[in-house]
């Protein structure tokens, strides 16, 4: 009989957490020997879980504990091995508060061979929890499996409302803990995380140019830095994180419209970037719900299909079309002062 899904995560993730996770991948030292890893924050004195993989028809249900996040779930003691990070520009989540940490298999790197598609080794994981008004709400993880492209599990847990414990929830789950928060299907990951070879959306050259270079098979070219002044570079690295992942020729958006809104390395000036070539100036697209003619209307955000979009909420006409239920009015100031200084 096949794993279940939860199974074959649960022993992926036994044996990731028996290899003792990351590890000094830039060192042929006995990591024993050593006082700890500054790059990775590894303990060199922590030991990870023994964790035995059930068998294929064990239970559906699926813990957040039993990932190996916490040592100690009930004092939120995380694991040492994993690294925490911030991407510089954020994805808007209803002004959710979020942390995220890394973990790679020990002695493996991130192939960062293509600059603009990092891929993550076998075993990797990255979790990211959502909280408000300091409640958490759910932790995502995603999880490479195996060596395919498709070999990636992607779900989310939401919080018990004594926070003991989070349960997987394939199906998602509404309003969660008493608030608008909605926690996604796992049907709606491939929505915005496909259109990355990586499936990892918050940790690349763009949106970690800083990333030590012990967690890279080769170091990116440059630290890279958003091309343009202030005004410029808030607006173009806000349209790279909240609708990048979709807009590029291998996203979700593609077979509708080829507005591309995502960075690459080797964007200089305003004027390289895919976003700039595909909006300024250009007809909007399959889009009948208003007058608008142009996706970017140079010095005037109001006519402007990519301003309209963002600032509305409902169905068919949102941007971005799922996961958030607010306006950013932060970000749609950002898009607008760029586009009303063209």
């Amino acid at each position: 009989m096949a794993a279940e899904p939860n199974a074959l995560v649960r022993a992926v993730i036994a044996a990731a957490l028996l290899s003792g996770g990351c590890g000094d991948a830039a060192s042929d030292a006995d990591p024993d020997a050593a006082a700890g890893d500054a790059a990775t924050g590894r303990d060199a004195g922590y030991a990870p879980p023994e964790v035995t993989p059930p068998e294929p028809d064990a239970g559906t249900e699926f813990w957040l504990s039993e990932t190996g996040l916490y040592v100690d779930i009930a004092t939120k003691q995380l694991a040492p091995d994993l690294v925490e990070f911030e991407p510089v520009h954020a994805l808007w989540s209803d002004a959710a508060d979020k942390a995220r940490w890394l973990r790679l298999p020990k002695g493996t790197r991130i192939d960062s061979s293509e600059p603009d598609h990092w891929q993550f080794p076998v075993g990797s994981m990255l979790f990211k929890q959502f909280a408000r008004d300091g409640k958490r709400l759910e932790t995502r993880l995603i999880m490479r499996t195996g060596e395919g492209p498709h070999d990636y599990f992607m779900g989310a847990f939401a919080w018990n409302d004594d926070e003991s414990d989070a349960l997987y929830v394939e199906e998602g789950a509404a309003n969660v803990r008493d608030t608008d928060h909605d926690v996604p299907a796992r049907s709606k990951c491939l929505v915005c995380h496909d259109g990355e070879p990586g499936r990892v959306l918050g940790f690349s050259a763009v949106q970690q140019p800083a990333v030590d270079a012990a967690l890279l098979s080769e170091a990116p070219p440059a630290a890279f830095t958003t091309p343009g002044d202030a005004v410029t570079a808030r607006a173009l690295g806000y349209l790279h994180a909240n609708c990048g992942h979709c807009h590029n020729e291998n996203g979700s958006s593609w077979p509708d419209t080829d507005m591309d809104l995502r960075l690459r390395v080797t964007d200089r000036a305003p004027g390289d970037t895919a976003a700039y070539r595909s909006t300024v100036g250009v007809p909007m697209q399959y889009f009948d719900d208003s007058a608008l003619e142009l996706r970017v209307a140079p010095g005037d955000a109001a006519q402007s299909g990519v301003h309209y979009r963002m600032s509305m909420r409902g169905p068919k006409t949102q941007m971005p079309p799922i996961a958030t239920e607010h306006v950013d009015d932060t970000g749609l100031e950002a898009v607008r002062a760029w586009i009303e200084q063209l």
